[in-house]
């Protein structure tokens, strides 16, 4: 039996790599645009281009609202604006000096972070695993997860402007208008871009969860204790990071280590289960391993899909089986997501 166990330490809770990107912006009145432009000598459209390459990791964009309210919008690498790419709750007093001292220079006080509003945010968890083979493999076991959860549905490649359909290599989404969980090869994700590779994403399976604008909104008019403000430092606790992963990523992509129909079998056979129930969850991985985690649904419930997937869990075997056929492929193989501290 050839096994591949993945060299994925435990992170601890203050070593998280939570976020890379985000999203804000800040309310301005039409008589500080037009003291901007005339402090720079440009044209607000202009304030993007003019400050590039002053703010490491920063984009920056001025809209007009209309009624005399604009906007000073920003997108923001956190790890190239801290030149840090671990990041946790700890690093967000150094995050909003480093805003505030960006709004001093463009705006003149940095008092307007006071009023920024959190547009997107995406928490992340990377994996560095120096095997091309591994990545590439674990991408597509991915792509045999559920078609859906709840309003959040999978999509493995997009059609061009050509209308012609053009699969995704190395990325699977399962996304909504407000949240997305997606996993991808950051590194091949750079070089599809023509993108230099930082070297911290070198060799790395990232894994993120996006909250975007409707979903922030969504949860700042809530009437209940959830309730929560559109703000930065709400949103870089440590807490509600691993609450967004539990919630988005654990119920789609299952924990425990991957193995082919064969060594899984083995396992089941060698369990206490009743004979019946042996039989029961060799059939339910022949079924997923035949096109996705769906198809066994042509037979059961959702209810019943739940309880075998229970059963693989406590058994320590994820539900996708390795393909049999897949070029160089192992046994088994450890799960990058079980390092994870939910």
């Amino acid at each position: 039996m050839i096994q591949l166990k993945l060299s994925i330490p435990k992170l601890e809770k203050e070593e998280l790599r939570m976020i890379h990107t985000f999203k804000m912006h800040f309310p301005l009145h039409h008589t500080e645009i037009q003291k901007l432009q005339r402090r720079f000598g440009i044209v607000y459209t202009e304030v993007n281009e003019y400050f590039k390459g002053q703010f490491d990791g920063v984009t920056m964009t001025i809209f007009n609202k209309g009624m005399g309210e604009w906007r000073l919008s920003m997108i923001i690498d956190a790890i190239k604006l801290l030149k840090n790419p671990k990041i946790s709750e700890g690093d967000y007093p150094r995050l909003e000096r480093e805003i505030k001292l960006i709004l001093l220079h463009v705006l003149g006080d940095p008092s307007y972070y006071s009023d920024h509003v959190l547009q997107r945010i995406d928490y992340r968890y990377d994996v560095v695993i120096g095997d091309d083979n591994t990545k590439q493999l674990l991408v597509d076991l991915y792509k045999k997860l559920t078609r859906s959860h709840k309003f959040q549905k999978k999509y493995l490649g997009k059609v061009n402007e050509d209308g012609i359909y053009e699969p995704y290599e190395t990325t699977v989404y399962h996304s909504s208008k407000s949240t997305e969980a997606v996993v991808y090869l950051k590194e091949e994700e750079r070089k599809a871009k023509g993108e230099v590779i930082e070297e911290y994403e070198k060799d790395v399976l990232r894994y993120e969860v996006r909250l975007k604008e409707g979903h922030l909104y969504y949860m700042e008019k809530k009437d209940d204790a959830a309730k929560r403000p559109r703000k930065l430092n709400v949103y870089m606790k440590g807490k509600l990071y691993r609450h967004y992963f539990k919630r988005y990523m654990s119920h789609i992509y299952h924990p425990c280590s991957f193995y082919k129909l064969d060594e899984a079998r083995e396992i089941i056979r060698k369990s206490t289960l009743t004979d019946r129930n042996k039989e029961k969850l060799i059939d339910f991985l022949k079924a997923v391993s035949s096109y996705d985690l769906d198809t066994p649904l042509k037979k059961m419930t959702k209810e019943t899909r739940k309880r075998r997937l229970q059963h693989l869990k406590a058994l320590g075997i994820n539900p996708v089986p390795i393909p049999k056929n897949y070029d160089n492929a192992p046994s088994s193989l450890s799960n990058p997501l079980d390092g994870f501290p939910w």
